[in-house]
């Protein structure tokens, strides 16, 4: 979900596309609801942060996991009911970490919202509590992770999608309170899974993996991005993906251990945190030594 990936995922679309689509349902045929059920309990009590709804009498709040129910993994839903979420800004692109895209949870579930625009972090500051209209928006997947857009092309014979316009903004996100202050869920390797997409985590007694120590957080200079392996020292790896554009790309990761804020992502079955700065890492205490690196083995 770096900068780096999204190059992959987002083709800077014209507006344009995203203005027919709502005039015409036909941008995606043959679509079709299917729900499963994800569950994860909450770190966050979803009263605490919102603001009493005031939409049309025919928009209904839905949850972030609810919403996840309606997509099927490898397939495009269209949402043509009047749905709205009411999430938290976990992360945008402040950093140069992310592009054209912010993380946003609620209480049950996290995920990431394509934005056809840059310098989102002045319009969306972390801790920007949104309602977000989710109608006439796609659900998505880029290498199983899980993504609303607002339109897909399909003409070129591989899928293209695209961000809300920044025109469109004001008809989607009302911005309902700000400085909203959102705990990272703890979590061990053991219970990484993908409902906790798009979520702020934090994972605990970790360490850069040693053959990473000597290495900067991704390739600043050729503008190339990087997976660094973060091992657990009761055993599993977790990789911190950053970003070749990120502004802290080209500093050296520290050798310490300790803990890691970030949010949860995933590439295919690799399980992946990024960072939102490097505030988000705390590493200073000491390696794990002995026995505890037997049962660290790559998974």
């Amino acid at each position: 979900m770096t900068k780096d990936l999204f190059t992959h995922l987002v083709f800077n679309f014209k507006f344009n596309n995203y203005m027919k689509k709502n005039q015409s349902q036909s941008i995606i045929l043959g679509l079709s609801f299917v729900s499963t059920f994800i569950f994860m309990s909450a770190c966050l009590k979803q009263n605490s942060y919102s603001a009493p709804y005031q939409g049309t009498s025919t928009d209904s709040i839905m949850t972030i996991k609810a919403l996840r129910r309606l997509h099927v993994m490898g397939s495009m839903e269209a949402i043509t009911k009047s749905y709205v979420i009411e999430a938290v800004v976990v992360a945008n692109d402040e950093s140069d970490n992310l592009y054209k895209t912010i993380s946003i949870q609620d209480s049950t579930g996290g995920i990431m919202l394509l934005l056809d625009a840059t310098s989102i972090y002045q319009t969306y500051p972390i801790g920007t509590l949104l309602r977000l209209r989710v109608q006439d928006l796609i659900l998505s997947d880029y290498r199983r992770m899980v993504q609303l857009v607002a339109a897909v092309d399909t003409s070129s014979g591989s899928v293209s999608t695209a961000g809300i316009p920044a025109p469109m903004f004001s008809k989607h996100i009302t911005v309902l309170k700000e400085n909203v202050k959102v705990l990272p869920l703890n979590v061990s390797y053991k219970n990484l899974s993908d409902t906790l997409q798009g979520r702020l985590i934090k994972v605990n007694n970790v360490e850069f993996a040693s053959a990473d120590t000597s290495q900067t957080f991704s390739d600043k200079k050729n503008k190339i991005g990087a997976s660094r392996a973060v091992k657990f020292c009761v055993g599993g790896t977790i990789y911190l993906r950053t970003s070749g554009y990120a502004n802290f790309a080209g500093i050296k990761l520290p050798s310490g251990n300790g803990e890691i804020v970030g949010v949860y992502s995933v590439f295919n079955s690799e399980k992946q945190i990024f960072i939102r700065d490097t505030s988000d890492i705390l590493l200073k205490g000491k390696r794990c030594t002995g026995a505890a690196w037997l049962q660290n083995l790559p998974h």
